[in-house]
This record gives structure tokens, sequence and C-alpha cells, in this order.
């Protein structure tokens, strides 16, 4: 007994180590599969039993000499010279895997033929329609006949080959679903004629329609729009010296003062009094008459449109005019605006000093005392230079970025600008001689009035 039970242990043993040599052993376990149609490199290629339709197709993709063993491939054609040959160059390859269609794959085995949608397979993972390859069996790949577009808000829309019988449900599948802004009862078919040139629309809501009962055709477009209502993040950006500097979110009621609560108010160093609270949306417009000015010589512009200019140059496009010092300071009773989408508030440091620039003995900052008008930093700045202008003196305006005229009564604040202008470079001769032109000039004049005066 025991003796019989060693030599069926030792059988079995033979059996599953002839097996195993089996499967290591690939040259007694290859089968050969056609893959045609379609593709870039149509043949017979050598694969296994564990192979899938999507392995062949991968193989007829791959360059020839990157392919492992191919027992044949099939010849090109050879076409005929023409007796106007064209210009020497290589014709452009297709694009095979923008063009083939994978939706309806052949697998023909036996006599029968089977179809199968490889896309379905790889965007959602039906393992049904990539069946294992048996010996003998013949792939057909066609090229896509018919299409179908999806656009909007869903995670991959684009371009889908059409198949006879697809539902809005198959192809929102394909594109997996829906994003969280998709207004799902405001969806829009837009359907070709028999023309091909005029078009319907098909409304569709889904809220009370299921997708899978949505027949599509060929070529229709499908638009799935955003509501912008849902699940909006409307922000406000808060940067500078404030404590708690980022990105806020906001409603339709949220104001000014209700963001500077969120980000703790200004730092220690912060200065509310210099702040600037801009409009996103209106700072980034474009301005066709600045584009155009911007292109245009000072001699090609009129007074006006070089003023213009100057100003765009100066300030800020889409700042608020409001005064976030005493909105602070009066707990968000004066100046409260309410925000919109994109806004940004930037809290400058705090730097108690006034610039002075240009034609000075030492240009730079100068602390600034409360009170002292212009003459007082341009003393504390060594005084003018021998170069400098008369009446060349301006005071720029930290807050509007304004140019204005200095003025023993006009006190700074901290943050302005002096800009003492440098003497302008003239030639004696040049001058002199446009002198004795101005100058003859009206001599005639005088002269010609007089004699006609006299008759």
């Amino acid at each position: 007994m025991k003796t019989k039970l060693l030599i069926a242990l030792l059988l079995l043993g033979v059996t599953l180590l002839s097996a195993q040599l089996e499967m290591l052993n690939p040259a007694q376990n290859y089968i050969s599969v056609s893959v045609t149609g379609y593709v870039k490199n149509p043949g017979v290629y050598k694969m296994t039993p564990m192979d899938r339709l999507s392995d062949a197709l991968e193989k007829a993709r791959k360059p020839l000499t990157e392919q492992v063993l191919p027992v044949q491939t099939m010849e090109e054609p050879k076409i005929p010279s023409s007796r106007f040959p064209l210009e020497a160059g290589e014709p452009e390859e297709p694009d095979y895997d923008a063009l083939q269609g994978l939706r309806r794959v052949k697998v023909s085995r036996g006599g029968s033929d089977s179809y199968y949608d490889l896309q379905k397979f790889r965007l959602t993972g039906d393992a049904s329609q990539n069946p294992l390859l048996r010996d003998g069996d013949v792939i057909t790949v066609s090229a896509q006949q018919s299409t179908v577009s999806l656009t909007g808000m869903v995670y991959l829309p684009g371009e889908y080959e059409f198949v006879p019988g697809d539902k809005l449900s198959d192809i929102l599948a394909l594109a997996q679903g829906f994003t969280p802004q998709a207004d799902l009862g405001k969806i829009v078919i837009y359907r070709y004629r028999d023309n091909l040139v005029d078009f319907d629309n098909l409304a569709v809501d889904l809220n009370n329609t299921d997708a899978s009962q949505v027949a599509l055709q060929a070529f229709d477009r499908v638009v799935v729009p955003q509501d912008l209502e849902k699940r909006r993040s409307w922000k406000i950006t808060v940067d500078g010296n404030v404590k708690a500097p980022g990105e806020y979110l906001v409603g339709e009621s949220t104001t000014l003062y209700d963001v500077l609560l969120m980000c703790g108010g200004p730092s220690s160093r912060g200065d509310l009094s210099r702040a600037v609270y801009l409009n996103g949306s209106y700072s980034l417009r474009a301005d066709p008459d600045f584009e155009r000015l911007k292109s245009l010589y000072y001699s090609q512009m009129t007074v006006m449109e070089y003023q213009y200019m100057r100003n765009r140059l100066r300030q800020v496009q889409g700042r608020y005019s409001v005064d976030v010092a005493k909105l602070w300071e009066t707990q968000g009773k004066e100046g409260n605006v309410t925000l919109r989408d994109g806004d940004y508030l930037f809290v400058p440091e705090l730097l108690q000093m006034v610039e002075v620039s240009g034609q000075v003995v030492n240009p730079g900052l100068v602390p600034w005392v409360r009170g002292k008008d212009y003459s007082y930093y341009i003393q504390q700045a060594g005084g003018y230079t021998n170069n400098r202008r008369v009446f060349g003196t301006r005071i720029i305006s930290a807050d509007s970025g304004n140019w204005v005229k200095p003025s023993r009564k006009q006190a700074l604040e901290p943050g302005d600008v002096i800009f003492v202008s440098e003497k302008n470079e003239r030639q004696f001769w040049t001058d002199l001689k446009d002198t004795v032109a101005v100058a003859a000039s009206v001599l005639t004049i005088f002269v010609s009035v007089r004699a006609i005066i006299a008759k």
C-alpha cells in the first residue's frame, strides 16, 4: 500500500514538474494571432495564451524593431510609380492612436465574429471588453467613421467614437462623469439635420431624466454647462502686513471689514493708511486706448492723450477709492464696501519716511515729521544742487500717484516722494540762432504792417 502511494506521489510530482517546464519553455506555448485593419504594423504575431486583446494591439502599435518574436508581417503593397512623381520626402504618417475605431474591434474566431469596446475597457475597466486570445484569432481594427463631442463640465471632455446604439450614459462613462460644478438641468445636445449644416438644440434635464434613456446620433455635440451658483468659491486675497495673510472665501454680502476681522487686522508693522484694495477682474481688463498709445511717439499724441497715458502709468487700474484706515478705525461704519470674487487687498509695511530724489546733495529717505512741508525735507537732504531746474520740483503723492506743485501750506505724508528735476542742457549758439530768427521774423512783420499803413 505504501509502495503504491509513493508511486502515485512520484507521478504527480513528475506531472507538475512537466507543467512547470512547459510554462518556462515559451516555444511550446505560443499562439498565432493576426492583427489587420487600421493599425501601424499589421501582421501575424506570436502571443501567449495569457495575452489579451489589448496586448495584441499594443504589439501592432510598436515599431517592428521593438517586437520580440513576430512570426510574419504583411508586406506593404507596391504602388506603381506615377508618370508625374511627387516631390521627394517622407509621406506623413496617419495618427493611428487618434483615429482608430477602438470601440468596435472585431475578433474573428472559428467562423464567428465578436465585437469589443476596447476604449470602454481602458477608461472604465470593463474586463469583458478585453478578452483572452486564442490561436488563430483574427483581429480587425477599423478607422473611426463618426464621433460624438462632449465638452463642458466633465472630467475628460473631447471627441469620442460613436457606436450605433450609444446612449448619453455611455459617453459620460467614458468621460468619467460630471464635475461638481456641472449644471445637470441645462445640458444641450446640438444635433445636425440631414443636410449636415443646420442643427437643432435639444435640452436635456438629467435631474428628471436618466442618461441611459437619452439616445445619441452620429456627430452630436453635447455641452454640459457650469452652474456658477453651485459650490462657487469666491475668494479674496489678503497680502502684506496683516496677522494672517492668505485667501478667504467670501459670499455675496461679505464686506471688507469682515475680511479684515478674518485676517486679524493689521500687524504691528502694517500701514492701513497706504493699503491698496483692488478689483481683481477690473485690474486685468484690457484697455485698447492705452495699448494704442503705447505704440505711438510723443509727437503723434495730442496733449490730452499724453496726459491720459501718464496717468495710466502712475495709477493702479482697478483700485477702489476707499480709506481702509478709516474703515478699520470706525469698525466698518465708513467706507465698508462689499467684496467681489478675485479682489486683492495689500497692506504695506509702515514706513515713516519721505523720499527725496533728483537734484539734491544727498538724495534718499528722510524721516517723516508731522506737519512739515517740502522745504524741510529738501534741507534735510542737503539742499539743492547747482544743476536743478528752477520751478522744477514736484511732489508725488503716495496715495494717488499724482504729481503736484509744492506748496509751503501742504504738509507731506509718509511715503510721498519729492522729485527735483535737472536743468535742461542748452547750446549757446543754438539759442542765439533761434533768437535771431524770431527777432528777424518779428521785424519783418513790423515793417510790412507799417508799409501797409503808410499806403
